[in-house]
């Protein structure tokens, strides 16, 4: 295909990407443009329908994307977007001062996601048991209540209360017994250890038995996946102006709801590069009226953007690889206090 037929669909794409309307020939030539005869223009529409990239809903109407030319636009053009300098610095900012909590972390991210790109956001947390433990700490709260803080590689802190009657000096003791024995095993390893040593099968010690006690009940509890999802609501009305109707559209929550379901099926799909999974392209029956674009950023975790097949992919592909490198980069420093020369890229 040569140049001037990319860009007459990509004016076609642009144009229904924008204004939801088929373009025609007399349009393009007035608004994009391109010094060729109306006459070049159709013959160019024409080739361009008959390899399927566009379509016309009836004889006289201007042309609209197919989802093959959807594809064709998002493999050729996605490559040449990117955020601006202030789209950048924004992002950053929402970064900078987040605490070391990362379910906030991956909240925020998610927020980012949709409040940028107008559609739906969405993070799949990483899979910590793939992570390695830092250290632990038990701080006793009052007489029933402990809290537990877990520090994995990723430099981000996990914490969850527990209920259980052990003194301050017993806690201490628990603490750095598990730090000595198992500070640099995989979280899925310490796991492991904690369960055969909680059920009796290693040392007879009482308190060494009530250290791994309790790590399995907290990593137990925060090792599960988490989907964070923001911005719904602003893919609803999207959803709904392309003629789906409003219980297919809310088949949509549904599966995003669906943790187990969705979770897997978003990584089975993830790479390090951004990747679009457009219309019937998706698996999932409930997502063949959506588009994904979305990347892995490590540990198995995702991210991405869930919009209408009409989504304006450029912009899409460059919020998620923007958002998903700064996550990966956060993820992978080894202390918070490296955030603000991350902070300084920008400005």
């Amino acid at each position: 295909m040569d140049d001037r037929k990319l860009l007459v669909l990509k004016a076609i794409v642009d144009h229904y990407i924008k204004t939801g309307q088929p373009l025609s020939s007399k349009t393009l030539l007035e608004d994009y443009g391109l010094r060729v005869s109306s006459a070049t223009v159709r013959n160019d529409m024409k080739y361009l329908e008959k390899r399927g990239l566009i379509r016309k809903e009836y004889s006289s109407a201007g042309r609209l994307p197919t989802e093959r030319g959807y594809r064709f636009f998002v493999d050729w053009l996605v490559q040449l977007s990117e955020l601006t300098r202030h789209d950048q610095h924004a992002i950053m900012q929402s970064y900078r001062f987040q605490r070391q909590q990362i379910e906030e972390l991956l909240r925020q991210t998610a927020f980012l996601l949709a409040s940028m790109s107008g559609y739906a956001g969405f993070v799949l947390s990483p899979r910590l048991e793939e992570t390695r433990l830092e250290s632990i700490a038990f701080v006793k709260l009052d007489e029933e209540n402990v809290l537990v803080v877990v520090v994995s590689e990723l430099g981000i802190v996990e914490h969850c209360m527990i209920r259980i009657s052990l003194s301050p000096d017993e806690l201490q003791e628990i603490s750095a017994l598990i730090n000595e024995k198992l500070r640099g095993h995989r979280l899925d390893e310490v796991r492991r250890e904690a369960m055969q040593f909680a059920q009796g099968d290693g040392w007879h010690d009482p308190t060494l038995q009530n250290a791994f006690a309790l790590l399995k009940e907290t990593l137990e509890r925060r090792l599960q996946r988490r989907l964070h999802v923001e911005g719904f609501f602003r893919l609803l009305p999207s959803l709904l102006e392309e003629g789906l109707e409003l219980t297919k559209a809310l088949e949509v929550l549904t599966i995003l709801g669906d943790a187990d379901r969705s979770s897997s099926y978003l990584e089975s799909l993830s790479s390090p590069e951004v990747r679009a999974c457009i219309g019937s392209e998706n698996d999932l029956r409930e997502l063949r009226s959506c588009s994904l674009v979305l990347m892995a950023y490590g540990f198995s975790g995702v991210v991405g953007i869930l919009g209408p097949i009409r989504m304006d992919y450029s912009k899409a592909f460059a919020i998620t690889s923007y958002i998903g490198n700064r996550l990966r980069t956060i993820l992978t420093l080894s202390h918070w206090e490296q955030m603000p020369t991350l902070a300084r890229e920008v400005d």
